[in-house]
């Protein structure tokens, strides 16, 4: 066991261990946040944030009705994924994907969103607006947030291109934040206020703003990680 790693990073790790070693199968549900806060003795907050974690990872998922998943894998670019390290020029590249595929699904999820998933969103930018200052688990709640918005787009192809390329979206969240905040250029709350817009836009059927509020967040991403 890692000393230097959080609680939830330690429950995140066991789980996905017993994930990968097939202990419970795809389509299977995990124990509820209550069993398993009792089985690692910790409290229900530190639970629920290494399923974000793992949902970040698109290892799981939550379904309506309550309840956490393992996700049945689809066929992806397995390959490529693997083949990414963490070099910027590596990372623009996963950015240059993110900027065709998220500008059209923000347009989208403004036009198609449900009162769902207008719930989840809201539910998330709580999520993050509580998290403010605590970087680590911002990053896995904006993880989910773009995540979530692919969703609202109901184009399913859509959510499952960026479900499988969820871990590259992870680091390059990692990174642009971080260098985002060493900078100076912008601060935790800045970045909390953007994701903020970028749902009200959603929420109230605006695709021209939930575009453009999608394209400047994730050019001021690649911005970052060029300098």
């Amino acid at each position: 066991m890692n000393l230097y790693k959080k609680n939830y990073e330690i429950i995140a790790d066991e789980l996905r261990r017993i994930l990968e070693a097939g202990l419970i199968k795809p389509g299977e549900k995990l124990d509820s946040i209550d069993q398993l806060a009792a089985q690692y003795r910790v409290g229900r907050s530190t639970v629920r944030e290494a399923l974000s974690h793992l949902k970040a990872l698109g290892l799981v998922e939550s379904r309506q009705g309550g309840g956490t998943y393992v996700k049945k894998p689809g066929p992806r670019p397995q390959a490529v994924l693997d083949s990414l390290q963490t070099s910027n020029a590596e990372l623009i590249e996963v950015l240059q994907v993110r900027k065709i595929i998220e500008v059209g699904a923000a347009e989208l999820a403004a036009n198609y969103r449900t009162e769902d998933d207008v719930k989840e969103l809201g539910k998330i930018i709580e999520q993050m607006r509580n998290a403010v200052g605590n970087e680590d688990i911002s990053q896995i709640y904006e993880t989910n947030f773009h995540l979530a918005i692919a969703k609202a787009s109901g184009n399913k192809m859509l959510e499952s291109m960026m479900t499988h390329i969820s871990s590259a979206i992870h680091r390059t969240i990692q990174d642009s934040r971080r260098l985002w905040l060493y900078s100076g250029k912008d601060t935790a709350g800045k970045l909390f206020e953007e994701h903020r817009r970028l749902f009200e836009a959603i929420r109230d059927r605006d695709p021209q703003a939930a575009a453009a509020t999608m394209t400047r967040h994730l050019a001021q991403a690649e911005s970052a990680l060029q300098r």
